[in-house]
């Protein structure tokens, strides 16, 4: 199987009877799209097949996807619900990370690998918690590994969009976690203040 027939969205033409900036679109995000639905979903197949959905929709739509103030975040949006629609179909509610994600060589070479893994479940359920737009940008930031400039591209969303809302996510998640009181207890027992 040829490279290009590999990427090719089922169910569309293939791409190179498709718009060029079709095409380069494709091309540019269907890699992060990828990871992102198989972080939710657990299975790469399941998540191609998610991706492959979103860009058969977008193919269907292209002339009024361009229209749009921000194609990428468009975008973004109906990969979201395939994915939704892909975990539903197979019976299973999507989450950032399953039981699996958690058998990381981090964990084996732990000292607490018991208090490693709570904690980390702790983090994952406090982000699954965060409203969607301050989710959507901690998972890539932090759990894929995309820079700023990288998320703010997938997301269709300025830089400073994401560094403003990677703040407030982490405050959020330092709240939810008790981190801030912790922090507050240590300096009311360091003598600092009187």
């Amino acid at each position: 199987m040829s490279e290009a027939a590999s990427v090719r969205p089922t169910g569309i033409a293939p791409l190179p009877s498709l718009p060029a900036d079709f095409r380069a679109f494709h091309q540019m995000y269907r890699p992060a799209y990828v990871r992102w639905a198989e972080l939710y979903l657990g299975d790469r197949a399941d998540a191609e097949e998610a991706v492959d959905r979103t860009f058969e929709q977008l193919a269907a739509d292209w002339a009024d996807v361009l229209r749009l103030d921000s194609p990428a975040g468009y975008a973004w949006t109906i990969l979201k619900h395939r994915t939704i629609d892909a975990a539903r179909a197979r019976g299973r509610r999507p989450v950032v990370m399953d039981s699996a994600a958690f058998e990381t060589h981090a964990l084996h070479t732990a000292v607490d690998p018991i208090g490693e893994l709570e904690e980390s479940l702790s983090i994952y359920q406090a982000i699954r918690e965060l409203p969607e737009r301050q989710h959507d940008v901690i998972v890539l930031l932090y759990c894929i590994g995309y820079s700023t400039a990288e998320t703010a591209d997938i997301l269709g969303i300025s830089v400073p969009g994401v560094r403003s809302t990677a703040r407030y996510a982490r405050h959020r998640l330092k709240e939810s976690l008790g981190l801030t009181e912790r922090v507050a207890e240590r300096g009311s027992g360091d003598g600092v203040g009187g």
